[in-house]
């Protein structure tokens, strides 16, 4: 049975509002919690499964996991995470005024939806209400750190009102995610010259042909931009190019076939979109810190 995490372990006086920084290398456990999780990804790279889906998460990543619901992080590498956890009770009577709030609307409704996927068929991506996650902008990423890091230190230093500050703080942070929830999926159907219209394409195209040669032209054909305007749109949202994206999400498939599977390391490479072995060991190696017969012997033992 999957392990189950209750706010106790986590907070022993006070509300039901803690930040609890994490970081993750390798597999975590599939889990679930009595309370309400929002995780923003600081830095790295992981595999989440949730509700049967499979997402490639990376830095800037923002979403929720609802009380009772099962997930657990595949093949993590250096992956730096927030974990914002909460009661709905502390929101006292703002829950129901949050509740109907973009965003907010799915994650306090009491129907467990599909979890967040950043890779899933442009299909699933025309209605928004079915995702849960933001990709937080550039300039916005210093504000959620600062917010979270506020939160954390209200618990820490325990000064006078700190228990109402720490309900005060959770309801501005949660206007502040239905806020970039709204700017990034408040339409219905993303459209064609829609900005993360573009980045979705790249992602959703990756996820089908990672498994063979992948070109900026490819990229640049699927949403329909040059080259190079196609780049900076993608590095402006992701905060890398797309091949460096590419690179990653081979990479972290690869751990999981590795970690799962007993195919050689020469079919993992095959399948992960590399022609040549040495160059996947040199790679795997150079992004997971061990060559891929090592870490899947370490995965074993561990």
């Amino acid at each position: 049975m999957p392990d189950v995490f209750h706010h106790e372990s986590f907070m022993s006086d006070g509300p039901v509002v803690a930040i609890v920084p994490a970081e993750h290398n390798g597999r975590m456990r599939t889990h679930s919690h009595e309370f309400y999780e929002i995780v923003y990804v600081v830095d790295g790279f992981t595999l989440h499964s949730a509700g049967g889906t499979i997402t490639l998460l990376v830095a800037g990543d923002l979403f929720f996991v609802k009380p009772g619901e099962e997930h657990s992080y595949i093949n993590a590498y250096q992956t730096k995470l927030y974990n914002l956890i909460f009661s709905a009770s502390e929101l006292g009577n703002l829950r129901r005024e949050l509740a109907a709030l973009p965003g907010l609307d799915e994650m306090f409704s009491p129907t467990v939806v599909q979890a967040p996927a950043a890779v899933q068929g442009a299909s699933d991506r025309s209605e928004a209400k079915n995702t849960r996650l933001i990709h937080v902008p550039m300039n916005e990423r210093r504000s959620i750190e600062s917010a979270l890091r506020e939160m954390a230190e209200e618990r820490e230093a325990k000064k006078t009102g700190w228990e109402i500050a720490l309900r005060v703080r959770l309801a501005s942070f949660l206007l502040k995610y239905s806020r970039m929830y709204a700017e990034q999926w408040d339409s219905r159907v993303i459209s064609a010259d829609d900005y993360y219209g573009y980045v979705y394409k790249i992602l959703c195209y990756v996820d089908t042909h990672y498994s063979g040669n992948i070109s900026m032209n490819d990229l640049s054909a699927v949403t329909g931009l040059s080259p190079d305007y196609m780049a900076r749109k993608f590095k402006s949202a992701l905060h890398m190019t797309p091949s460096e994206y590419v690179r990653k999400f081979r990479i972290a498939r690869a751990m999981e076939l590795l970690c799962t599977t007993d195919l050689s390391v020469a079919e993992v490479a095959r399948r992960t979109g590399f022609s040549d072995v040495s160059l996947f060991s040199r790679v795997f190696k150079q992004a997971v810190g061990l060559p891929p017969a090592s870490y899947r012997k370490n995965a074993a033992e561990s």
